[in-house]
């Protein structure tokens, strides 16, 4: 019974592999690859809820707060908001506004306005303040729910230009995309 099949050295069930067979024909696996289904769901693999709520503002010891980081703990998600919003959130002489959060992408490159800088902080502290009305979806930019809110009411604003074509899409990159495939 394969659905019995939970873990088989840490692999994931959904994991496709292929086992040898033994001598016969025979399959053979150790007792341990048959674990009880788990009764709890799974979450998904993000960073556990304490890693999400600390500030993980790095190497500023200019600010005063050392080499290392900021690294204050929060119990709500709005309390590390308000606490980056109001403490990291500054111009840098000659750089705009830097993101020098742990680990992040844009490796302290600038923006050149405050709010462009708290839209990118969002991807760090997983703040998503804009709701959706219908189904209770979040987003962490006011336009990515426009965006979905046109799922409930079926509006598709964009259209294709190629003549005598006339799709309709409810956002420009899908427009986009299919718009090469008329080239």
């Amino acid at each position: 019974d394969f659905q019995s099949l939970r873990y088989i050295d840490g692999l994931p069930s959904s994991f496709q592999f292929f086992l040898p067979l033994g001598a016969g024909g025979a399959l053979h696996l150790p007792p341990a690859a048959f674990l009880p289904p788990s009764k709890d769901k799974r979450l998904p693999p993000e960073l556990p809820l304490p890693k999400q709520l600390v500030c993980r503002r790095s190497q500023a010891s200019t600010e005063g707060w050392g080499a290392w980081g900021c690294n204050q703990f929060f119990d709500l998600l709005q309390d590390l908001v308000d606490h980056v919003n109001d403490f990291h959130v500054k111009p840098e002489k000659d750089a705009g506004y830097c993101c020098h959060w742990e680990g992040c992408a844009r490796h302290g490159r600038g923006f050149n306005a405050r709010y462009k800088m708290l839209i990118h902080i969002r991807t760090h502290t997983n703040e998503k303040p804009h709701r959706c009305p219908t189904c209770n979806k979040s987003f962490s930019r006011l336009e990515n729910l426009k965006i979905h809110n046109r799922s409930h009411t079926g509006e598709k604003p964009y259209i294709c230009p190629y003549e005598g074509c006339n799709k309709r899409y409810s956002n420009s990159s899908d427009r986009f995309k299919h718009t090469r495939t008329h080239y």
